[in-house]
């Protein structure tokens, strides 16, 4: 070899050696070029930082601090001790616990300005049904500095329901009521504070009902309403009746809200009321505070101290505390959306996000038609039909996988029932999209498929738009919307600036290079062509999106997956649930899916695999997450059990209880709609004295139509139900039997002491809560008489006991411990009387 051979060959191999980038370069490429190891590392940071992030945002003992200052610390005491009293028994409207309570309370406020409400109101509650009730409320008036602003009415509710202690539904709400009452009484209050200590809402929101019709209600503008319909945890802004006191809720130390419960509210999937529901339709304008899980200890023996701390006691009071010391409220009426996170509180009126919504719904389209017609025309983007198969078959697919298993298991397992759904919804979307991209020839299918899901996106963004106030839990969608198209449109704007191949890479190329197995072939192309746009699109696609869904989504699992117990509709849509949780939270991922590499697949494949057996083979119930049986027993002319409960379950519990053994007693189980089932039997547990006599009174008649009477005498009893033939009743009457019932005003009257509601639709139904346990009631009737009858009419009388019930202290005693139980009706025992009149 020739010296100037040397010489070239040594220069050659020196430009070769100083063209060798630096470590840092190649940490950088490996890092963030777009390869299988580098995409492994992104995705599972994603995970890890979006569950950790909801983890704490959504943790009481991360996110809480007990208070610090003397007065507070004395206030949490005093009050948590007030929740130990109020929750030592079940206190239902119809127990004597219920009266001590209630004496317990005005104990408290005696030297406060407080008056014992002794309202009695009568009024339709439901189609054909007519309600008569007393009212015991307690109130109290704390005078504000300005009396010129409207007062602030807190209201809690102090009643049970007969099979729950009532810990967190409603003493927490009356706990945190007795600390803002402390709290106030040391530092006036700018505006005045009416509390009402209010009674008997299990059973139809009545203490409500009963305040409104009292003269303090109409110094009252807005309010603020305590609940539970849970066990603990963190008090939740439910739902605001609008903007402008909603946004008020951001100057309280722990805001924690989001405007989903409310939409669950408004389009019915949440099925229980409260008291909020009574002072909206009065005019009034308030928030409703409650705590929201888990639902299967809710209304049972397990909503008792022992599930409760402190820490949510205090998060609760201190909200109201901070809340009640609010300035002047804003004017605006209408709806309002709005969430937390991370301790930061955000709110918007429902017209300003559909201004957004509007906005991104035009501009996107309008910007990027033309992109994609520059690109296509100008740029040679060869695209086929083929390259938009891959989103819509394998989405179609995926919805096909939504209940795995057991139907139940959602209940008590609902990680591990989103695991496995999204698993497998993962592994369709990798399966077709890798299908799509080996026939395609597209150098950027990654780009096609962003454009696809900003396109489900923007269908679902049109959807909840035009759908209006009712849909204000939905803001998430425009987020997802907002960064999925954003990064598409990137992606466009990139291709614009593409050379047609022979030229120079834009900085923003849209080549993507093809790959074999594993990373190998992810360094075989020049590294002009390493595509590190992908982890900018990545960046601002999925954490955010992954964020949003994962929070959102889980919150409303953990809300509403115990209804599943409930029916098979609620069943439906639990699932239904899972599945679009399941999808949203795959869909930031999936332009980037054919680049997960084996590992990634082999732990998805284990995850479903492992996912489906289990859920085929581990009990849908435990201790921790029980099943809620509901109980009644009946007794007049067929002594009865009734348990109520899903197919499947109620008759393997109630076949080991002692009595159903010792008696031979006969299980009699029937399907009921909707899946659910009850079963019966005769139980030798008879509860004792308790009695109830119907007599009646002479009847006349006047104008075609029959009036007649009844006396129900049910001595230790505070609530009945007189049952009519359906249509029939035209008119009742609470107190002295008359005759003039043709004069009698339509809807609600009163005349001489007498409680009157006339409904010539007819009223089926009349029940009667009264406050003398020992006092008969006396109720008047005027009914239309069926054409081949004699004008007889056959009345039933059923009237509750909420304690003294031996069966039902057997089947919590001899029950499994995966089973909790609740009320079915009023009371845990009713006695049936039918009488002729």
């Amino acid at each position: 070899m020739s010296e100037e051979e040397v010489h070239d060959t040594s220069s050659e191999a020196s430009e070769v050696f100083t063209n060798q980038p630096n470590a840092f370069v190649r940490g950088v490429r490996s890092i963030f070029g777009y390869r299988k190891t580098s995409l492994t590392l992104f995705v599972i940071l994603t995970i890890v930082v979006t569950a950790g992030l909801s983890f704490y945002d959504n943790s009481l003992e991360l996110t809480i601090e007990l208070p610090t200052s003397q007065l507070e610390k004395e206030i949490l005491e005093s009050s948590w001790l007030d929740l130990q009293n109020i929750a030592r028994y079940p206190h239902t409207y119809g127990s004597r616990a219920n009266d001590q309570v209630h004496d317990y309370l005005e104990e408290i406020i005696q030297d406060m300005e407080y008056d014992n409400d002794g309202e009695k109101i009568m009024f339709e509650s439901g189609k054909g049904v007519v309600s008569y009730y007393e009212s015991n409320n307690l109130l109290v008036r704390v005078n504000g500095s300005d009396g010129t602003l409207p007062a602030l009415l807190l209201s809690a509710h102090y009643d049970s329901v007969p099979s729950s202690f009532g810990v967190t539904d409603d003493g927490m709400g009356v706990a945190s009521l007795l600390g803002v009452l402390r709290f106030v009484a040391h530092n006036q209050p700018r505006r005045t504070i009416i509390f009402n200590f209010n009674n008997n809402e299990e059973f139809g929101l009545f203490g409500a009902h009963a305040f409104v019709k009292h003269p303090w209600f109409k110094q009252v503008g807005y309010f603020l309403n305590l609940e539970g319909t849970g066990a603990g945890g963190k008090a939740v802004l439910f739902r605001g009746t609008d903007y402008g006191i909603v946004k008020n809720f951001g100057g309280v130390r722990y805001p924690y809200a989001t405007s989903i419960f409310q939409q669950g509210f408004n389009n019915h999937v949440i099925h229980s009321e409260t008291d909020y529901k009574v002072y909206k339709e009065a005019g009034l304008r308030g928030l409703d505070l409650a705590f929201y899980k888990p639902r299967d200890k809710y209304h049972t023996g397990e909503d008792n101290i022992r599930n409760v701390s402190p820490k949510s006691l205090w998060h609760m009071m201190s909200n109201a505390i901070d809340f009640v010391q609010m300035g002047v409220v804003d004017d605006s009426e209408e709806p309002a959306v709005y969430t937390t996170f991370l301790g930061y509180f955000f709110a918007t009126p429902i017209s300003a996000l559909a201004r957004v919504n509007l906005v991104l719904l035009v501009l996107f389209p309008v910007v990027s038609t033309p992109l994609l017609f520059v690109i296509v025309k100008y740029k040679k983007w060869k695209l086929r039909v083929t390259n938009f198969l891959g989103v819509p078959l394998a989405m179609g697919l995926a919805v096909a996988v939504g209940q795995v298993g057991n139907p139940m298991l959602v209940s008590s397992h609902p990680m591990m029932v989103v695991a496995t759904t999204t698993s497998i919804v993962v592994l369709v979307y990798y399966v077709v999209l890798n299908g799509v991209d080996w026939v395609n020839t597209s150098s950027d299918q990654k780009l096609v498929t962003m454009i696809e899901v900003s396109f489900v996106y923007w269908v679902v963004l049109v959807y909840v738009t035009w759908s209006g106030g009712d849909h204000t839990g939905e803001f998430g969608v425009t987020v997802l919307f907002f960064v999925q198209a954003s990064t598409s449109l990137l992606g466009l704007i990139g291709w614009t600036f593409t050379r047609v191949r022979g030229g120079d890479e834009p900085l923003l190329s849209g080549e993507e290079e093809r790959y074999g197995t594993e990373d190998e072939r992810d360094t075989e192309k020049p590294l002009v062509e390493h595509n590190y746009d992908w982890s900018l699109q990545y960046l601002l696609i999925v954490p955010v999106s992954s964020l949003v869904v994962y929070n959102s989504g889980w919150l409303v699992l953990e809300g509403v997956n115990k209804t599943v117990q409930e029916s098979l509709a609620s069943e439906h849509l639990i699932y239904w649930i899972v599945v679009v949780f399941s999808q949203f939270l795959v869909l930031p991922v999936v332009p980037f899916i054919t680049k997960f590499n084996r590992y990634i697949v082999l732990g998805l494949s284990v995850v479903a695999v492992v996912g489906v057996l289990m859920s085929m083979a581990v009990h849908p119930f435990n201790q921790g997450s029980p099943m809620k049986l509901r109980f009644i027993e009946r007794v007049g002319q067929n002594d009865m059990v009734e348990v109520y409960g899903r197919q499947g379950f109620v008759e393997d519990v109630l076949s080991d209880l002692p009595s159903v053994k010792q008696t031979q007693a006969k299980l009699e189980c029937e399907a009921l709609p909707d899946g659910l089932e009850v079963c019966k039997y005769k139980s030798g547990l008879t509860p004792g004295n308790l009695t109830v006599e119907v007599t009646t009174e002479p009847r006349a008649e006047s104008y075609g139509l029959i009036s007649g009477a009844i006396t129900i005498a049910a001595p230790e009893n505070r609530m009945c139900t007189v049952h009519f033939p359906p249509d029939r009743v035209k008119a009742v009457v609470v107190g002295k039997f008359g005759n003039n019932f043709k004069a009698i005003p339509d809807g609600f009257s009163r005349e001489k002491g007498n409680y009157i509601y006339k409904d010539r639709n007819g009223i089926s139904q009349l029940e009667l809560y009264k406050l003398d346990w020992n006092k008969d009631y006396h109720v008047g009737f005027e009914w239309l008489p069926d054409i081949d009858d004699e004008g007889g009419m056959r009345v039933e009388v059923e009237c509750f006991w909420g304690d003294m019930v031996p069966a039902y202290q057997e089947v919590v005693h001899y029950s499994p411990n995966w089973v909790t139980w609740a009320n079915k009706e009023r009371g845990l025992v009713g006695v049936v009387k039918h009488v002729d009149v």
